[in-house]
């Protein structure tokens, strides 16, 4: 199967039959809306929004081909295009610096100077859209497929946005598969890009996007969407909208038989086995030679081999005996033999042998007298160890000294309220929040808190306490309009 005519309505797809034997009013597999918040689709739209308006860092979209990030980019242009200006760059044209700095200069038109190298250009763009900021209507970058784009132009756009006003400058949004982020400096990718991964889909999921759609389409959920088939589902799409809108027209007409399953094990054909197969028997055909030659050459070895002779040898151990000592000892020999028969040269040996060893033990050596034992030289007396130098304590860190205090809650405090809340502008800076503190000063449920995130600080703009979510989402239509601010994030307190 293929995806060319899985779900086309001509006469050769399988939709029309899909139509036939369930009934189906149109194709559940097209359907862009409702748009899927589960699989932290929701929460990656909703942190994009935020970051977007008022955030001052890149934001990283990461996932599998197929996973949903040009849907979630869709769904953010789509719901909020009416308070930001939104551009997608065209990655198949980044070949260069030069194409990035036209692609640049067409959006700011006549903002830039065109005479100017590539390099400074990109920071000449990101200074113009503070100024287009300030008057109303932020700018958007987005690079979906970033991960075909150069590394060095990616960090080039990074560079600029960084050295501009982050607050108001063109946001930056990359969105690419899951290598992405290694194109990028690991401190940059801690300290100044939101990283937000979208992980694959499970059973429970795969049947929480389908439904509505089977049900919209006037299909039956316990046919299309029954145990057996929502586990081929699930095992064939790997969790990938992609995937999944491929494999289950198949499943559905029941042309996806158990021997399918193999698709997901990623065996590789036989015919691209044939290879490492011969040169696997090419190796033990030598191994077999070599064996065989090695075996023969020891056989041989062993059949020419050299019978062993015996080789006497004399030693004389013990002091030298002269001529009339060596008759002295032959002549004790001869007597102690019977007549007529005459010792051979190895007892005569044997003889000799022996009685020098009688004449060694004889003449004992005299033993050498005692020498006198040295007197034992004092001992030195130990020097006295140096007193261990104090070690200097380190200086305390410097506390935190917020700059508009009457606005300032400690984060530990702000988690003890109870109810919910607005939060209205996170960040790194400070000034970022002071800016929305600077348009409405005098309002007393603006406050501001400190914390964490990725090792680096974390500044939260809050608005009021409300005691229930729906009161909080009541409240946001009565937002300031001097703020700037239609949609905060609702939260509770517990969860800072």
């Amino acid at each position: 199967m293929t995806q060319d005519n899985l779900n086309t309505i001509d006469s050769g797809g399988l939709f029309p039959r899909l139509q036939q034997r369930y009934g189906l009013r149109e194709n559940p597999l097209d359907m862009e809306t409702p748009f899927f918040p589960d699989a932290m689709r929701h929460h990656a739209l909703e942190s994009l929004r935020h970051l977007c308006g008022f955030g001052d860092m890149a934001m990283l979209v990461t996932g599998a081909p197929g996973a949903g990030k040009t849907r979630v980019l869709t769904e953010l242009v789509r719901s909020e295009s009416s308070r930001l200006d939104f551009h997608r760059i065209p990655t198949a044209a980044l070949t260069s610096a030069q194409a990035l700095a036209r692609d640049l200069r067409k959006i700011a038109r006549s903002g830039v100077s065109a005479g100017s190298e590539p390099r400074e250009l990109v920071y000449q763009f990101f200074r113009w859209s503070e100024a287009r900021a300030q008057r109303g209507q932020r700018l958007v970058l987005i690079l979906d497929d970033a991960d075909r784009v150069a590394p060095e132009l990616l960090n080039l756009l990074l560079s600029g946005f960084l050295a501009a006003d982050r607050s108001l400058a063109a946001a930056l949004v990359f969105s690419g598969a899951d290598g992405l982020h290694d194109q990028f400096r690991a401190e940059d990718l801690a300290a100044h890009i939101h990283h937000i991964s979208l992980p694959p889909l499970t059973r429970e999921e795969v049947f929480a996007f389908l439904e509505p759609r089977i049900h919209r389409a006037g299909g039956r959920k316990e046919e299309l969407l029954s145990p057996p088939r929502l586990k081929q589902l699930h095992a064939l799409s790997q969790g990938s909208f992609g995937r999944l809108k491929r494999v289950a027209p198949g499943i559905w007409l029941d042309m996806v038989g158990p021997q399918s399953r193999a698709v997901v094990r990623n065996w590789p054909p036989l015919a691209s086995l044939r290879w490492p197969a011969l040169a696997l028997a090419l190796l033990l055909v030598s191994w077999w030679f070599v064996a065989r030659q090695y075996d023969e050459s020891v056989a041989g070895s062993a059949a020419v081999e050299p019978p062993n002779e015996t080789v006497r040898r004399s030693i004389t151990i013990g002091p030298e005996v002269d001529e009339a000592g060596r008759d002295a000892v032959e002549s004790s020999a001869r007597e102690v033999l019977p007549e007529g028969e005459t010792p051979n040269r190895q007892e005569a040996d044997d003889l000799a042998l022996a009685s020098s060893e009688e004449l060694v033990e004889m003449a004992p050596e005299p033993e050498p007298e005692p020498e006198p034992e040295p007197e034992p030289e004092p001992e030195p007396e130990p020097e006295p160890e140096p007193e261990p130098e104090p070690v200097a304590e380190p200086d305390p860190e410097p506390a935190f000294a917020p700059a508009r205090p009457g606005n300032f809650v400690p984060l530990a405090e702000l988690k003890l309220r109870e109810g919910w809340t607005l939060q209205l502008v996170a960040g790194n800076q400070e000034s970022t929040i002071l800016r929305i503190l600077d348009r409405q000063p005098d309002d007393p449920q603006l406050t501001y808190t400190l914390g964490e995130r990725q090792g680096q600080p974390w500044f939260m703009l809050v608005y009021g306490e409300y005691p229930s979510h729906q009161a909080a989402r009541e409240a946001v239509g009565r937002l300031p309009s001097a703020l700037g601010i239609t949609e905060p994030w609702v939260r509770t307190f517990e969860s800072y």
